[in-house]
């Protein structure tokens, strides 16, 4: 019977087994995850309790099959862990590119369509916030049908599994099915259904203020404010010098004077005093300037592949996030060759810009701290500051190891929360105007490291250098 439940045709094998062990207890679990454009990834955890990995001496082997292990699939398979509960959990994932793609992977699962359906994503952005929205339908009510496959039925001699199931009731009380949904913010949501339910309709909501829109609301509160106090000291001074000249008590006694004796000093904006310099490597410390997206385009074509420019920033997206590994990134664009070289070989395009290394050693000489801020894959910044010994940044704080991209407010914020220093007295120099914009409306002083200064015309908005030299170089005297 076991090298029969190998030929099921589903496309997550760690399901097969499940009905083999319907006298114990069996968790699935389906996990969605989103990102703002609609990606995202589907995982599938398959968890079993020690009686179950009694059923059959070598259940590793049995599910960890050369068919389960090919890439082709686009499903990455994790070793089998144990859990707090002591039961044996068998996982796979596979990434999304869209909720029309979304549908094709959950259909995999279970080898039908109409488990899950009619799956939707909205994302709706307005001045103050975003909103996000999931919904889907969720459909178990064949039961123990969707484990099976009319074909090896048939050689079975119309037992699906090679022998009858005394108790169905048991068995589908065995298989519980869990729906979790991870939207871009906000906590995960889950829903617990049984083996044998019928349709049940899911859905979750998520918003995110926006920072920018929080902070202009609160400076427009503090704006009025402002004018009802000048207001009330105004009012109040009238009061004042109309009691003062009824009691006859000062004749010299003004309004005029009363607010110069009594009145508050106008308010003094906060003095910017630059405590952190944060470059983004990728353009500024080392070039070329162009996304690695499409650098990683290139270095396909280059290698005879004709590769779509977007599915490739959505795998480098997806990695840059911490979401899928390298090989799994070199994999989704089609090269099958030694990944650490395929590493080795893309990273050797990029070089340390001219005047690096003096602007460090100036920074270290001014006793001024120096921070990175990128977008990027952990184990290839490392490579890459490794191998070109760049030295004297005090933190780097990578995107895929806390989780979001830039210009999301939320990177920024990791840095802020790391480096103790607040964004006033921080200045970014990046090569990328999204990133300075987003810098900027935060409250950080901003620099774009450009090839050339813009036309007349042409202002991007913020401050203009097209070199190291140009932070040091004296401003001539009016």
């Amino acid at each position: 019977m076991v090298s029969r439940l190998k030929r099921l045709r589903t496309a997550v094998p760690l399901l097969a087994l499940v009905l083999a062990l319907t006298a114990c207890q069996v968790d699935i679990e389906v996990g969605i995850g989103f990102n703002e454009d609609g990606s995202g990834v589907v995982t599938v955890d398959v968890a079993l309790d020690q009686e179950a990995m009694a059923q059959t001496d070598d259940i590793t082997s049995l599910l960890l099959t050369e068919d389960i292990e090919n890439p082709a699939s686009g499903w990455s398979y994790n070793d089998p862990r144990i859990d707090d509960e002591g039961r044996t959990s068998f996982s796979a994932s596979k990434p999304f590119g869209s909720i029309h793609q979304l549908e094709s992977v959950l259909a995999e699962i279970f080898g039908s369509e109409e488990v899950f359906r009619d799956f939707t994503f909205e994302r709706d952005t307005s001045f103050a916030q975003t909103d996000y929205r999931v919904t889907g339908v969720v459909d178990l009510s064949d039961g123990l049908d969707l484990f099976t496959d009319p074909e090896l039925t048939d050689r079975l001699g119309g037992e699906p599994f090679g022998e009858p199931i005394p108790d169905v009731a048991a068995a589908l009380a065995g298989v519980t099915v869990r729906v979790v949904l991870d939207l871009p913010v906000g906590a995960e949501e889950q829903v617990e259904l049984q083996l044998g339910q019928g349709a049940e309709r899911i859905e979750m909501t998520a918003q995110e203020e926006s920072v920018t829109a929080v902070t202009l609301r609160w400076v427009a509160w503090a704006a009025f404010a402002l004018v009802g106090l000048s207001v009330l000291i105004a009012v109040a001074g009238y009061l004042l010098e109309r009691r003062a000249r009824d009691r006859s008590t000062d004749p010299t006694l003004t309004q005029e004077s009363m607010i110069r004796a009594t009145g508050p000093t106008a308010a003094q904006p906060p003095q910017r005093r630059l405590r952190l310099v944060v470059l983004n490597p990728l353009g500024v410390l080392f070039e070329p300037i162009e996304e690695p997206a499409r650098l990683l385009a290139s270095f396909a074509a280059e290698r005879g592949l004709e590769v779509d420019e977007e599915d490739v920033e959505q795998l480098h997206h997806q990695a840059a996030l911490g979401r899928i590994s390298p090989v799994e990134l070199w994999t989704g664009i089609g090269l099958d060759d030694d990944p650490d070289e395929l590493t080795e070989q893309f990273l050797d395009q990029y070089t340390v810009r001219s005047g690096v290394r003096d602007f460090m050693a100036e920074m270290g000489r001014r006793d001024l701290p120096v921070a990175c801020l990128t977008n990027d894959i952990a184990s290839w910044s490392t490579e890459l500051r490794d191998r070109h010994d760049i030295t004297g940044i005090d933190t780097w704080i990578v995107s895929s190891e806390v989780g979001v991209c830039l210009p999301a407010p939320g990177i920024y914020e990791a840095l802020r929360r790391t480096t103790s220093v607040p964004y006033e007295n921080a200045l970014l120099v990046d090569v990328r105007v999204e990133s300075l914009d987003a810098a900027q409306a935060l409250g950080m002083s901003t620099a774009l490291l450009a090839d050339a200064r813009p036309k007349e015309g042409e202002a991007p908005g913020h401050a203009v250098v097209t070199g190291f030299s140009d932070f040091f170089r004296r401003r001539p005297r009016s």
